[in-house]
């Protein structure tokens, strides 16, 4: 499945970096144009509470945040540590 996702404030403030330890992960990954923004496929092997997890990894503890949404379902998805969230994914 591929999934384009918006990140806010990885980990390192970096996002090819973050791309590169998604890859790591064996993800599928491209940094889009714009700056905070990658597309992501996720391997047929590879469950949603793996997938959610490495993506969950790249993020700051403290303030960051990512927005997915997947190509074949138009489900979007919110995580966030920002404030007194709690780091899960939410469906919008």
């Amino acid at each position: 499945m591929r999934y384009f996702a918006e990140f806010n404030r990885v980990r390192g403030d970096n996002i090819r970096s973050a791309a590169a330890r998604l890859r790591r992960r064996g993800l599928d990954v491209a940094v889009l144009a714009h700056r905070t923004a990658l597309e992501i496929t996720r391997p047929d092997d590879m469950s949603w509470k793996g997938f959610a997890d490495a993506i969950r990894a790249q993020l700051q503890r403290r303030r960051g945040s990512v927005m997915i949404s997947s190509e074949s379902t138009g489900k979007t998805f919110i995580c966030s540590f920002a404030g007194n969230q709690s780091g899960r994914f939410r469906r919008l």
